[in-house]
């Protein structure tokens, strides 16, 4: 079985940096050679990471479709949202979980819960029990990507660890474009279950293979601990997970609520958003005084350049999700295709994230200018939302290709960017609770990004359709089922069609506007980033 080195977990907590200075990491990278097993122990985690960037796609490209059987598109933002809270709010925990009860216990806690929601969501007979589901799915996607970062920390030291990084994003990216391509096609030709039940398969074959080739750490971070069940308790702060859960449940609740079901003066939005305020006002104030290691260590927003990089990395996260899940509701929606084709069109341009990655991995092993690699990633995506954003209701065709490059490119570069200069920023012993930051703070903006573009397209079909309907009959049924329902749009004459095409387009790219108000934001943030090269010489 293959051993870990015995060097402490960069990336866990506790983890204690035994190698200081540039003489010193020198040496380490001179001396370093890959334990025994090293190439299966990357196949299983990083089949999970296959998994992670798959379901994020998959998704993307099948959403509008599995509201519309449902007949819930006009909630179809908690299909996401709802995966999405629970992997935020478990992606820190991962770390805390697999310092107590070792390596090999969090990677199999993500692996099957993951593959048990992914179960769930392909027979949910009802909106309500797939959101469920959902739920449950994303307590095991929050340690699929996790899970790698942490196990390869263990093994690998800090400064050769930029190329596997971008080893690991390019997983996830290859990834994202089989989700991309293989969802639509086979909701279309099987049904949009099945999307769900192909992960299953990947992720039992990841626990076997996980089961005899990844081991424990033998002492140090990862390593099983005999503490009683009230001392694991007060290691975690299981209080702010449940705070966050709550707090960000009910703001979505009175997202979702306002202006789409009922009015945003309603006691019941009111009463959401005013509860969700106080329940995360209370969610710091635990942060600040729990004895435990918090999810979020507000000592970790202390100097300009920490709090620019996670600024940039919330609306980052923000602008991605939004254009991710605009975009194919456009091809939907608007052009009428169906979900393979929309999804199809997705390939080419994801192609680019995975490039991205690559390139962002290579020149932080070369030159480690890891800013530059923000603000250029920032700025990439900017110009490519705002490029989507200039969508007319018909465009050329190579546009649809061409428009969604610099976006993907951009993700793909700024993600291990962010990751890493925020990481720089810290001391070493501090790259545990830093890089489970940098994932809370970028899966947030995911949620809002969602939320928010949603909350705005579904607005303007509320307030717009009416108007752009006014001489149907039986308008308000008519205009009832085609917020529930894209496929609706199919059964209506052509020129409702067209009419309510159109509202769509407008709500669609009122929400790609947004998406590029979020990308200028973390462009802007980044200018005031500072990193250090990996070989802390500096930028």
């Amino acid at each position: 079985m293959p051993v870990f080195n015995e060097r402490p977990s960069d990336l866990s907590q506790g983890s204690v940096d035994e190698e200081q200075g540039d003489e010193s990491t020198s040496l380490i990278k001179k001396r370093w050679t890959s334990p025994r097993g090293f190439l299966l122990i990357q196949v299983a985690i990083f089949s999970n990471v296959f998994l992670a960037g798959f379901d994020s796609t998959v998704t993307a490209s099948t959403w509008a479709k599995i509201g519309s059987e449902y007949n819930a598109v006009n909630i179809a933002s908690w299909l996401t949202t709802s995966y999405l809270i629970t992997f935020t709010t478990f992606q820190p925990l991962y770390g805390r979980f697999s310092d107590i009860f070792g390596r090999r216990a969090g990677f199999f806690a993500a692996a099957t819960t993951f593959g048990l929601g992914s179960l769930a969501c392909s027979f949910a007979p009802s909106v309500q029990l797939f959101i469920a589901a959902r739920l449950v799915q994303g307590v095991g996607g929050a340690g699929l990507m996790t899970m790698a970062t942490i196990v390869n920390s263990d093994m690998i030291p800090f400064r050769e660890r930029g190329m596997y990084q971008a080893a690991q994003n390019v997983t996830h990216g290859v990834g994202s474009i089989c989700g991309a391509s293989l969802g639509g096609l086979v909701a279309d030709q099987v049904g949009w279950r099945w999307c769900f039940l192909l992960q299953v398969p990947i992720s039992v074959a990841a626990c076997v293979l996980g089961f005899f080739v990844l081991p424990n750490p033998e002492e140090g971070p990862g390593a099983p601990v005999s503490d009683s069940w009230q001392q694991l308790w007060e290691k975690v702060d299981f209080s702010g997970a449940l705070l966050l859960i709550a707090g960000l449940s009910l703001q979505l609740v009175g997202l979702g609520l306002g202006g789409n079901d009922l009015p945003w003066l309603s006691p019941w939005v009111i009463a959401s958003l005013l509860g969700s305020l106080v329940i995360m006002a209370l969610f710091i104030r635990v942060e600040a005084s729990t004895k435990a290691m918090p999810i979020m260590p507000l000592r970790m927003f202390r100097g300009i350049s920490p709090v620019a990089t996670q600024i940039s990395n919330l609306f980052v996260g923000m602008a991605a999700y939004a254009f991710l899940f605009q975009v194919p509701l456009y091809f939907q929606a608007v052009l009428g295709e169906s979900a393979s084709k929309a999804g199809a069109r997705l390939i080419v341009p994801s192609v680019a994230s995975p490039l991205g990655g690559l390139i962002s991995g290579i020149v932080m092993s070369r030159w480690g200018k890891l800013a530059l690699l923000v603000r250029i990633g920032t700025g990439l995506m900017a110009i490519g939302n705002s490029l989507v954003a200039s969508f007319r209701f018909r465009e050329a065709g190579w546009k649809y290709i061409v428009f969604l490059f610099p976006a993907n490119l951009g993700q793909g570069i700024v993600y291990p960017g962010i990751l890493f200069t925020y990481m720089a920023a810290f001391d070493h012993t501090d790259h545990a609770v830093s890089s489970s930051t940098v994932y809370l703070v970028r899966s947030l903006g995911w949620v809002y990004g969602v939320a928010i573009t949603q909350l705005i397209t579904q607005n303007t079909l509320t307030s717009r359709l009416p108007a752009a309907l006014s001489e149907v009959d039986d308008k308000r049924t008519i205009i009832d089922n085609i917020r529930h329902s894209v496929s609706y749009l199919h059964s209506l004459p052509v020129d409702v069609q067209v009419a309510a095409r159109q509202v769509y387009h407008q709500g669609i790219q009122c929400s790609l506007i947004a998406s590029v108000v979020f990308a200028t934001v973390a462009s802007i943030a980044a200018l005031f980033s500072r990193g250090q090269a990996l070989n802390r010489e500096g930028l």
